[in-house]
């Protein structure tokens, strides 16, 4: 709601939670990643930095992000 959303546009967590309970292969990043790939679209990178820009942060995110910089690192490391 801080960043805009209208009421009637929320859905409740619990319908995104079901959908992700039906997930089955990893996500496009994640095979990206696992492929040695030394970038990647950064999804977690633009949330935090737009919730830091509203004095919003998640530890979650930032483990998020930590992780993914870790990969990256190690793409490039290993491409080099």
């Amino acid at each position: 709601m801080a960043l805009g959303a209208a009421e009637p546009d929320l859905l409740p967590l619990d319908k995104y939670a079901q959908a992700g309970l039906s997930l089955v292969t990893p996500s496009s990043a994640a095979r990206a990643l696992a492929n040695g790939a030394p970038h990647i679209e950064r999804v977690d990178r633009l949330v935090q930095t737009i919730a830091a820009q509203y004095g919003m942060r998640s530890d979650m995110v930032d483990e998020i992000v930590t992780r993914v910089d870790g990969w990256l690192e190690a793409n490039r490391a290993k491409a080099a």
